[in-house]
C-alpha cells in the first residue's frame, strides 16, 4: 500500500508541475504577440487567420493545462482515500 500512495503523490506533482509550465507557455503566447495583434486591429487590415491562430494556440495550451490540472486533483484524492 505503501507504494501505491508514494506513485499517487508523485504523480499528483508531475501533473501540478506540468499543469503550472503549460500555463505560463499559454500566457507567454499572449504576451508574446500581444503587439502583433494590436498593430493588425489597429492598422485597418483585416488579417483574421493571424488573429484566430493566436488565439487557438493559447486556448489549446490553457485546454491541456486545465486537463493536467484536473489529473492532479484526482490524483490528490485518490491519494487522500488511500490508507
Amino acid at each position: 500500500m505503501r507504494s501505491i500512495k508514494e506513485t499517487l503523490e508523485i504523480l499528483g506533482e508531475i501533473s501540478a508541475a506540468t499543469a503550472a509550465i503549460l500555463w505560463f507557455l499559454s500566457a507567454r503566447v499572449r504576451l508574446a504577440r500581444r503587439d502583433t495583434a494590436k498593430r493588425g486591429l489597429a492598422s485597418g487590415v483585416d488579417d483574421p487567420k493571424a488573429l484566430l491562430r493566436l488565439v487557438y494556440q493559447q486556448s489549446q495550451r490553457s485546454a491541456w493545462a486545465a486537463i493536467a490540472a484536473g489529473l492532479a486533483a484526482l490524483f490528490a484524492l485518490a491519494d487522500g482515500f488511500v490508507r
